[in-house]
């Protein structure tokens, strides 16, 4: 696949980690996962805070957009579609209602 990510040198010198997640963004989302975790649902939890961190850092650091405006634009995607899909209404993850 032409447009395939690298696979970063950790990971390829660590045979420690292990592929949890693939996601392909077009007309709609495509997921592949493994269930890594079992029934221990929280852990996605972390995996979601660890890729927002990383946009976070890769936003400051590609465009100089602070982390925290990036981590509320992030919130707010998240619980737009969290409301569009199963109607949750929830309070904010950063202190913000």
């Amino acid at each position: 696949m032409a447009r395939e990510l690298d696979v970063p040198a950790a990971v390829v010198e660590d045979g420690e980690f292990d592929e949890i997640l693939r996601v392909w963004i077009g007309s709609d989302a495509v997921v592949t996962m493994q269930d890594f975790f079992g029934p221990k649902a929280h852990n996605w939890g972390m995996v979601l805070a660890d890729v927002a961190m990383h946009i976070a850092r890769m936003r400051l650091e590609q465009d100089g957009i602070s982390e925290i405006e990036t981590l509320h634009a992030l919130e707010d995607g998240y619980r737009g579609r969290m409301s569009e899909q199963f109607n949750i209404q929830h309070r904010s993850l950063t202190g913000r209602n």
